[in-house]
């Protein structure tokens, strides 16, 4: 079994639209109907299940009725930080998944991933254990320290933008968010958790136009990105 978790909890405050951006509309649809769309056509992903706000949760139900989306099987209500949702689904799953089933955990603000790429990080990481869509860097990337001082500057062909779905067995993720939990850590993604479990994760290259949707211009990005590549999600 290959579930998909997708997590939709943010509220779009930087977005300053007074609403989740998850319902902003791209292509005369809410967002998240063109996230939705790409798990829900994939051969690979077998059931999805969407951590939302409690408030949010009959808005995207309507939306899953409306476009007939039979995969997403579950909403599980959203808690203070996008690490805990993503815990309380696997706390929900727990029973009924198995070790090696596998697990995407993917962005409700990441609508452009295509479904060649689903399909290859679930498989590389039902090879490995983990895996995840990243971009090659295009810019230099500099580390600093807390003072602002740049202290490293890592080779450009070994720097990578993390995205979405980030994939990894039940087992392995169980594992990776119960350590964290347990020493109170709170990561930027569910990748650095694996990694602080001490799972390697294999980076699976994706497409420059499967990004985050964060601020308002994005959104004039994402309609021009459905226009030039529509065949790709329709």
């Amino acid at each position: 079994m290959n579930y998909l978790v997708i997590v939709a909890g943010g509220g779009g405050k930087r977005m300053g639209l007074g609403f989740n951006k998850i319902f902003a509309k791209v292509g005369g649809k809410p967002l998240i109907y063109w996230t939705i769309l790409a798990f829900e056509k994939s051969k690979i992903v077998d059931e999805i299940i969407i951590s939302a706000a409690a408030s949010d949760i009959s808005t995207i139900r309507s939306i899953c009725k409306k476009y007939g989306f039979l995969k997403v099987r579950d909403f599980v209500t959203s808690v203070s930080t996008r690490q805990e949702s993503t815990f309380e689904v696997l706390k929900k799953i727990k029973e009924k998944a198995k070790k090696s089933d596998l697990v995407g955990v993917h962005n409700a603000a990441n609508p452009f991933v295509t479904r060649l790429e689903i399909k290859e990080v679930y498989q590389r990481a039902g090879k490995t254990g983990a895996a995840l869509l990243a971009q090659p860097a295009r810019d230099t990337v500099k580390v600093s320290n807390k003072g602002g001082f740049v202290v490293q500057t890592p080779p450009r062909q070994l720097s990578w933008y993390a995205q979405t779905p980030q994939v990894a067995t039940f087992a392995n993720l169980w594992k990776a968010f119960t350590k964290a939990q347990r020493q109170k850590f709170i990561g930027t993604d569910d990748a650095q958790l694996l990694e602080r479990a001490g799972i390697k994760v294999k980076i699976v290259p994706c497409s420059n136009v499967n990004m985050k949707i964060t601020f308002v211009e994005d959104l004039t990005v994402a309609g021009q990105i459905l226009k030039t590549f529509a065949k790709n999600y329709e």
